[in-house]
């Protein structure tokens, strides 16, 4: 059987072998949060050296060692694809040098203005939010974890509706 006829085959059913994969949808903060206490974790598990050369395993793959366990990725905002080194150091460069030191400065003032008694607002840890150094560089954050639960699905016979798979 030639690949077209193959092609031609699975067409019928919507399968298109070309076809680009949707992009995941990009990382919330708390997946970002959780991705920097993972990085502490694994600093200090490997004493530094086992996460500094895992970083640079997973480095052509735009991501670090700790977005390899959080399932996020680094990709460039207009290609989708992940980010190289070059992007990489002077995202890294402008998040260490330029932005870091505001960011906590301005995190531990608002810490002392919850710890007094202001709540945060209700979606702050939920929704998508582009970081100033990705904008900075046009990369996005994207959380390819989320984007999986879409291939637990099923169609049942000539039913237009998906219906979720529950492993539990």
């Amino acid at each position: 059987m030639s690949p077209a006829e193959i092609a031609r085959r699975h067409g019928a059913r919507g399968w298109n072998p070309r076809a680009r994969r949707p992009r995941p949808p990009e990382a919330t903060f708390g997946r970002r949060a959780e991705s920097l206490l993972v990085t502490v974790g694994l600093i200090i598990a490997t004493l530094g050296v086992g996460w500094l050369v895992w970083s640079v395993v997973e480095w052509r793959h735009g991501r670090t060692a700790s977005f390899r366990v959080t399932g996020l990725r680094v990709v460039r905002r207009s290609t989708g694809r992940p980010i190289g080194i070059c992007r990489s150091l002077v995202r890294n460069a402008l998040l260490c040098t330029v932005l870091l030191v505001p960011t906590v400065l301005v995190c531990a003032f608002l810490a002392f203005v919850f710890v007094m008694g202001a709540s945060p607002p209700a979606d702050l840890l939920s929704r998508p939010r582009a970081a100033p150094w990705d904008r900075i560089t046009d990369t996005v954050v994207l959380d390819e974890r989320a984007h999986t639960g879409d291939k637990a699905r099923f169609r049942l016979g000539h039913l237009q509706d998906a219906v979720p798979i529950n492993m539990n």
